[in-house]
This record gives structure tokens, sequence and C-alpha cells, in this order.
């Protein structure tokens, strides 16, 4: 087995409770914590979730809190034993002993991991869901991306928040494209607000992540009546490079609009802005024109 985590496992609910790092340190946490044969406990240090995740050791212990904090996570006791003279012993004392916590999601979210996996070791998958409709729908995120490859490694100019986003966008698309491949044959497409309502980020944070995506060769898209259509999402590699510049307004070669255009030969600072005074009518009509000039 490596030694490194190569993905965790996210759903698009999560987001609805949970910041990005609250999500990748939750779903690496409920790996372990949901899984009898584990013992239902994760046990691992700070320094282990560094490495796994690709974060700081002070951003996983905030972060820990604070999934405590909402009752997404539960820190456990570890029992009393008697002292022996194992190596073992100081990993054990200074490793996080947590279990999922009493929030509804979260206990919704491991009872539903535990079972994915149970029936993926099994292979009884397609029977099983069969009969039963998940009520979870899991994604791979490849944090192997973001892993340092030594200790010397730094992040490029802080960008360690961008990339952690830009990779669960990743995840989700990467799985859609595969399903829609795989039993549809075809391409999906998403919008901008759709996505930004599914991760709780903000529109112009979606457009960036997915500009981010398509400058380092892992999505193709066009833009199609507002909508995004996908048309090729690759594996993942490494992210932990970085990125050149964020970039806010989404552009593709093919572009087609059923939305009303203006004379192209007008320039976007052509259009009269109406006084501040005006009629909410004509601040509306002004809005429009605006919205005509840019694409998604």
């Amino acid at each position: 087995m490596n030694n490194k985590t190569q993905f965790v496992f996210m759903s698009d609910g999560l987001f609805e409770h949970l910041t990005e790092t609250e999500a990748y340190i939750f779903s690496f946490v409920a790996y372990f914590a949901c899984d009898a044969a584990k013992g239902k406990i994760f046990k691992r240090t700070t320094a282990s979730l560094c490495k796994n995740l690709g974060y700081s050791s002070n951003t996983v212990r905030y972060a820990i809190e604070s999934l405590i904090n909402k009752s997404f996570l539960l820190r456990d006791t570890p029992p009393t034993r008697e002292r022996k003279n194992l190596k073992y012993n100081y990993i054990e004392e200074v490793s996080h002993h947590l279990k999922i916590g009493s929030h509804e999601y979260a206990i919704k979210f491991s009872d539903w991991l535990s079972i994915m996996l149970d029936q993926l070791r099994k292979g009884t998958s397609k029977e099983f869901y069969k009969s039963h409709p998940a009520e979870i729908s899991f994604f791979k995120v490849y944090v192997t991306a973001l892993q340092a490859k030594s200790k010397t490694e730094n992040w490029k100019r802080n960008q360690s928040r961008h990339l952690h986003k830009a990779l669960a966008l990743h995840g989700y698309l990467f799985n859609k494209g595969y399903w829609s491949e795989k039993h549809f044959n075809s391409h999906f497409s998403r919008s901008v607000s759709f996505l930004s309502a599914v991760f709780q980020w903000s529109p112009n944070t979606i457009r960036r992540l997915i500009n981010t995506l398509k400058s380092l060769g892992l999505i193709k898209y066009k833009i199609d009546s507002r909508r995004i259509l996908f048309q090729k999402v690759n594996m993942v590699e490494k992210m932990r490079h970085g990125y050149k510049q964020l970039i806010s307004q989404l552009t593709s070669t093919h572009i087609k609009s059923t939305l009303p255009t203006l004379n192209k030969h007008i320039s976007l600072s052509a259009l009269q802005r109406p006084a501040p005074n005006a009629p909410p009518e004509e601040h509306a009509a002004f809005l429009a024109k605006m919205k005509a000039h840019q694409r998604v």
C-alpha cells in the first residue's frame, strides 16, 4: 500500500455545511472513522494530515477544532494502557483520536461511505444499488496532486487554498464526465450558477477555478447558451506547481447564445449609464444591455 493517501471521497452536499478545508479534513478522517474494520476511529498525527492533504499544521489543527464545534467530529479519549517500552508509544500519544460527530449530515455521509466501501470490497455494488438507491453521491478527489515530493517543497506564491478548491471541483467534474461518457456516451454541461450553488463559492471563484483547470490542461470546454459544455476532463497528476494568474472571464472558441446581442461595433464603454436618480426601469434596461455584452 502506498504510504500516502491517493484520494479522498467527497460529496456535493458536503459543501453546504463545510468550507473546502474542513471538507478535505473531514473526508480524510471519515474514511477511517466510518469503517468498523478500523474500529470506527481515526488515529493519525497532525503531520500525517499535512503530508497527505497538503496543508500546514496550523491549518489542520484549526480545521479539526472547527469540525468539532460543528459536531461533524468528536474527540475521543484513548483508553488508558499500561505503558510499554515500544517505539510507537509517542505516535500513539500525539495522534488525534477522532470519531464521527452527531451532525445529521456527518452521520449520513459516514453511513453511506461505509456502505459504499463495504460493497466495493465485496464486489456487489451493482446489485446493491439496484435495490438501494444511494442518498449521497460520492466523487474522488485525487489529493496526490497536492502532496509535496520533499520536505523542502513549498507552495508557489501562497496558492494553497485556490488549488485545493480547484482539485475538489476537478474531482466533481471528472466523476460527472466519467458517468456521462459511460452511460450516455455524451458530454455534460453545467452553468456557473449551478456549480456556485453546489460548492457554495461565488460565481467569480467558479470561473477562476475553471480557467485554472483549463490552464493546467485538465479540462476542455466551450460555452453554449450560458452553460459550460465540458468536452474533456483529464486525470490529474500534479497541481502543486501552481498557476500563473487568476482569470474571471470564461471564453471558448465556439460561443452560442440565445440572448439578444448589441451591435458589435458598439463598445461596452459607449453604453450610457442612467443617472443615479433615474427610474428603476432605466437601470434595469441598462443592466440587460451590459449583460448582453458579457459571456458566462
